[in-house]
């Protein structure tokens, strides 16, 4: 029965002129990207940074030579953790004659776009915030109340359109940038250095993007089952895709902002959708850790589900 409800709701959204339009919005700009990158690729690897093949170990050398220097003096939290991490992949790569390469590649290029998911989370915050209210505002709700099913089988079968729709929408994005990459650049794999609590590994160019767009979709997720809740709670899809755009656009710099004068700004769930951070740069607030952003990021995503069945389960349907 439940698959039969989502199956509905798959339907009825893939009918939907807008679907089409994201769909081809996602299409269209994972195609674009690579007019970018070719008019703005000049020279070879080596040339633009500026260092040749022969002397790329000499110019790590002095660049950890300038880190150390620089991490002795007092600098800002985000300038440490990012020097520390500089300075362990460079020995990394001089330890195991592992020469900087940026090659273009069909991986390089599916990275290149995982910027692009901003754009899916806009799409499924969308959708996410008139599944539910949409019901109440067409007065379409009565006629799903009036089967045997339970409330909870209902609103469980929109949350998990919500995310089946994010599901394509990123195989959309990452699919076409991986055929457009594969046709422009080939299949060039250079391993993929992870600079994981002082630790560096290397990962195959394939797993290392699987990893990125794993990361990546945590904060979809988030603002997804936001977007959700204050669609459930509030049955006003614009106040819900209003809320959630404002915050989606906002919410992490003004934790940022925030974050630099008080520590409770690392409870903000702002504080811990961006786990790429931990791996790639730094965290967006200090004092925030990999484990700490795991228990913070299930915390919330439990509150805002109970929250969502509690209010859909208990709440009069009225019309």
């Amino acid at each position: 029965m439940l698959l039969n409800l989502v199956q509905n709701e798959v339907i009825k959204w893939i009918k939907r002129t807008s679907f089409y339009v994201m769909s081809g919005i996602l299409v269209l700009l994972s195609v674009v990207s690579i007019i970018f990158i070719f008019m703005m690729d000049n020279g070879t690897p080596q040339e633009r940074n500026g260092w040749a093949t022969s002397d790329w170990r000499q110019a790590l050398e002095k660049e950890n030579e300038s880190l150390r220097e620089t991490l002795s003096a007092d600098v800002q939290f985000g300038h440490v953790n990012y020097m520390e991490k500089q300075l362990a992949l460079n020995e990394y790569r001089l330890a195991n004659d592992l020469e900087p390469n940026n090659e273009n590649s069909v991986w390089t290029y599916m990275d290149s776009n995982i910027g692009l998911t901003s754009v899916v989370t806009l799409f499924v915050i969308i959708i996410a915030g008139g599944i539910v209210a949409s019901e109440f505002t067409w007065g379409t709700i009565k006629l799903l109340m009036i089967r045997p099913i339970s409330r909870g089988k209902i609103l469980l079968s929109k949350y998990m359109t919500v995310l089946i729709f994010g599901l394509i929408f990123y195989v959309l994005l990452f699919g076409t940038s991986y055929i457009v990459g594969a046709i422009g650049f080939g299949f060039a794999n250079h391993p993929e250095l992870l600079y994981i609590n002082g630790t560096v590994y290397a990962l195959s160019s394939f797993v290392s993007i699987l990893f990125k767009i794993l990361l990546s979709s945590f904060s979809v997720l988030m603002f997804a089952t936001f977007a959700f809740m204050i669609s459930t709670v509030f049955r006003n899809n614009s106040l819900a895709i209003g809320l959630s755009l404002f915050l989606l656009f906002t919410g992490t710099q003004i934790t940022q902002l925030v974050g630099t004068k008080y520590e409770w700004a690392k409870f903000s769930p702002f504080a811990n959708i961006h786990f790429d951070a931990y791996f790639h740069s730094f965290p967006i607030v200090e004092g925030t850790t990999l484990t700490f952003s795991i228990i913070m990021f299930l915390l919330y995503f439990g509150v805002f589900m109970f929250i969502s069945f509690l209010t859909f389960k208990k709440r009069d349907i009225a019309a």
